[in-house]
């Protein structure tokens, strides 16, 4: 149920925010900052909320408890236990979306920074639920885990790229519009952040 209201939301997103970006295009100042700073950010508030919606079963757990002895906190109770936590998590992913493509390896293999971002809160709702909860955790799976990682977010881009490939420019034909390839592309690509996220987060080791 989470990742259908993810990919409703990540679609309608797209859509309406492809349209806004065409309207401002002749606002050369106004178009790059809605382009290279709220593309970024919007993204991130899309994935935090797939995070929220999906907690606890993202990490396998079940929504009674940990085990036998602990009971699983809510995500209300993790949010309301600090306060600002969904504001921590907003800028510590934005600063990653920022940061990260200024690193050379990174400038070159794009498809790796919604896969980090992604791992990077679900790892923070983690942390939080482990504070509330007393256990010990690792959230450094086996390398092979971060190597297949890797391989499916270079999997995810050529998906992506394929699908706004074959479909956009029909799209485009059948319904008059000019930008269905991005639209298609970038919702592709945030929807198939889903199962690369689903391998970090059911290797999180619990150790006590």
């Amino acid at each position: 149920m989470a990742t259908f209201f993810y990919g409703v939301m990540t679609i309608s997103f797209e859509l309406s925010y492809q349209h806004f970006l065409h309207k401002i295009s002749n606002v050369s100042s106004s178009y790059w900052i809605a382009k290279h700073v709220g593309t970024p950010f919007f993204h991130i508030l899309l994935l935090i909320a797939f995070i929220y919606m999906s907690y606890p079963i993202l990490y396998g757990l079940e929504s009674h408890g940990i085990d036998g002895e602990r009971t699983l906190p809510s995500l209300t109770q993790l949010l309301n236990a600090k306060n600002g936590q969904t504001m921590k998590m907003v800028n510590i992913l934005f600063v990653i979306s920022v940061l990260l493509p200024l690193i050379p390896i990174f400038n070159r293999f794009l498809a790796l920074i919604l896969p980090l971002q992604a791992i990077a809160g679900s790892a923070m709702l983690y942390g939080w639920m482990a504070q509330f909860t007393g256990i010990e955790y690792s959230l450094f799976p086996d390398y092979e885990i971060f190597a297949l990682i890797i391989v499916f977010s270079f999997v995810a881009e050529r998906v992506a790229k394929s699908l706004a490939s074959i479909l956009g420019a029909n799209l485009n034909t059948r319904y008059h519009t000019h930008d269905m390839e991005k639209v298609i592309y970038k919702s592709s690509l945030l929807v198939l952040q889903v199962p690369i996220l689903l391998i970090y987060t059911l290797n999180i080791s619990i150790l006590t």
